[in-house]
């Protein structure tokens, strides 16, 4: 089904995306992002030209295959990520939102994200969210990890 039409110089419209909180491991505090539709860029003559435009725009603004574990094993200069009972934003260097909306987390995963003072994000093209964490070990998925920070007062 066509969403949208558009050109890349005019950059995407606003998507809707799912944020879930899960403990991947005793230390691993992670936020899975399940975009509602795939973006693809096709040619005037309708061959394709980008499978999945937001994972591009990620790659460029810092996300690595989950394969590359050295390019995502510290936090991403520049990011934050900000949970406020369950409202949780995620800025990016530029500033702009990478996401700005709902997470409830459990208590465990706020006091790990807590004692780490980081937390893991993946995203992929297809599927819920376990199907996104099923991609992260085939290197399917793209990772960033973030400080991470809860307001005081």
């Amino acid at each position: 089904m066509l969403e949208f039409v558009s050109t890349p110089a005019e950059g995407l419209p606003p998507l809707d995306m799912a944020a879930y909180a899960y403990l991947l491991g005793p230390e691993v505090a992670a936020v899975i992002y399940v975009p509602a539709v795939t973006v693809q860029e096709v040619d005037i003559d309708g061959s394709l030209v980008e499978n999945d435009v937001l994972l591009k725009q990620a790659r460029r603004i810092g996300w690595v295959p989950t394969d590359d574990f050295a390019g995502w094993a510290e936090p991403s200069p520049g990011w934050s990520a900000t949970l406020s009972g369950n409202s949780f934003t995620v800025r990016q260097p530029d500033n702009l939102f990478w996401y700005d909306g709902s997470l409830p987390a459990s208590a465990q995963w706020r006091d790990t994200a807590r004692a780490l003072g980081r937390v893991f994000h993946f995203t992929a093209t297809h599927g819920d969210a376990p199907r996104v964490i099923e991609q992260i070990g085939s290197a399917q998925a793209l990772a960033i990890v973030t400080p991470y920070a809860e307001p005081t007062g």
